[in-house]
């Protein structure tokens, strides 16, 4: 372990050839999700997919503290140390650090942060030493080639959607011509389109959803993209919650219409309701 901690150990080899080939696989971009904040990124299962394609002797492995403890550092500042390897040779380790879903440092860990960290950390490790999905991290769009075709592209960030001119349709939501957030939220928690138990319940989710885009309140929900973005995190955990089969393509489709309909609460409220209906 000494030895691996001061660089000694055999270094695995990939030429350029096969990383430029990884680096520009066509077809990665039909499996690149987005975060809750617009973040474009390729989940792990489709990460070691890639991986044992192109290297299939190829895996991720992780320096331990101890045996078996893969996490080190102290509360505010973990980290994990993934390495590409064959089992023979290896690569040198990188740091990851353990982050939540909003990417701040973990103060507490338990064992889903871990696992998920894991995992993420895996995604970046195959990225950073073989190329697959490292256009991700370079703010490129995958793949070029279905641009060509025509195809929507995967921007790293997505753009908030500006606020269109409203005519005297603003209020609530505006005051003084800005938009509040805070009482399109009541607003959509008094109409409860999703049919949760009660307002109370759609209170509270509004809430985990709020925390999950790191906006806190309802105070700092301040433009209607910031709405669009609260509305359509809650929509995808009510989703999940009820285990509507979807595809990847359709649910993004429907919610960038019930994103592009966040400009008051009330067209909001309107798009909700019909994407529930249309899952009955």
């Amino acid at each position: 372990m000494t030895d691996r901690y001061n660089g000694i150990f055999a270094p695995l080899e990939i030429s350029a050839e096969a990383f430029k080939a990884a680096y520009d696989t066509p077809d990665i971009g039909q499996h690149i999700e987005k975060d809750y904040k617009g973040l474009s990124y390729l989940s792990w299962p489709f990460a070691y997919r890639y991986l044992k394609e192109h290297f299939p002797t190829f895996f991720v492995a992780f320096e331990e503290k101890t045996v078996g403890e893969v996490v080190f550092g102290a509360p505010g500042c973990y980290y994990l140390r993934p390495y590409l390897t064959d089992g023979m040779k290896r690569t040198v380790a990188l740091i990851f650090p353990v982050m939540d879903r909003r990417h701040n440092a973990i103060k507490e860990l338990d064992g889903r942060a871990i696992s998920d960290n894991c995992q993420r950390a895996a995604v970046k490790c195959i990225a950073t030493f073989t190329g697959l999905g490292l256009r991700l991290y370079a703010g490129e769009d995958i793949p070029k080639e279905e641009e060509q075709k025509g195809a929507p592209k995967l921007p790293l960030q997505q753009d908030a959607p500006k606020s269109a001119p409203v005519a005297k349709q603003a209020a609530p939501e505006t005051t003084g011509g800005t938009f509040n957030g805070k009482e399109a939220l009541v607003e959509f928690c008094e109409a409860n389109p999703l049919g949760l138990t009660s307002v109370r319940a759609c209170q509270e989710a509004v809430k985990e959803a709020l925390d999950t885009v790191g906006l806190t309140t309802g105070a700092n929900v301040k433009t209607p993209g910031d709405f669009g973005n609260v509305i359509t995190t809650l929509v995808t955990t009510w989703v999940k919650d009820k285990g509507i089969k979807m595809t990847k393509a359709t649910l993004t489709k429907d919610l960038d219409a019930i994103r592009a309909s966040s400009t008051t609460a009330q067209q909001s409220i309107e798009a909700v309701k019909a994407f529930v209906e249309a899952k009955k």
